[in-house]
């Protein structure tokens, strides 16, 4: 969901929070449907704004969620979330609660978080191609005890996929399996 092409401008504004009538144009902007079983990845363009202003306390002015959202997201059933900073907008006028959004994302609806993200590469892909829609496996690292990890997001083409023929090979002769 890039809300900065949706919006025109390069990155949202330190106060600008996305509430669920966003949500709603960015659907009916890109004729996509979010359904049962997605991964929702939302772009409020960070980099784009650490480009143009560089560093700002995150935690006291960053465009994201609001807290409002999570019903809309809760009744299409999304199976992970994930955006450019942290999805909630901050501070998050929630008196006592700093990361709603988190919480509700993690507590609430049992759905995994995939933050700071670097979007600026895929928004631009697809709003190129005008197809919103791709697959995406997340590989985190196996961390025993562990509740957060680094990951690598893998594209079918980083498999060596080819949609025409439905084939699929691995690309590098170092992820082949040893032999003899």
């Amino acid at each position: 969901m890039d809300f900065p092409r949706l919006f025109g401008t390069p990155y949202l504004k330190s106060d600008r929070r996305i509430y669920p009538e966003d949500l709603d144009a960015w659907e009916k902007n890109t004729g996509v449907k979010i359904q049962s079983g997605d991964a929702v990845l939302v772009d409020a363009g960070r980099w784009a704004r650490y480009a143009a202003e560089g560093e700002w306390n995150v935690s006291k002015g960053s465009a994201g969620l609001d807290a409002t959202c999570m019903p809309w997201f809760k009744a299409r059933n999304v199976a992970a979330l994930g955006s450019d900073l942290a999805m909630d907008a901050m501070p998050s006028n929630i008196e006592g609660v700093s990361m709603p959004v988190h919480i509700l994302t993690l507590v609430a609806m049992g759905a995994p978080i995939l933050d700071n993200l670097d979007l600026e590469a895929v928004a631009k892909a697809a709003a190129a191609r005008k197809r919103w829609t791709f697959l995406l496996t997340v590989a985190p690292l196996p961390v025993e005890g562990g509740t957060g990890s680094p990951f690598n997001p893998l594209r079918p083409s980083d498999y060596g996929c080819d949609r025409r023929r439905g084939t699929r090979r691995l690309r590098s002769s170092a992820a082949r399996a040893p032999t003899g």
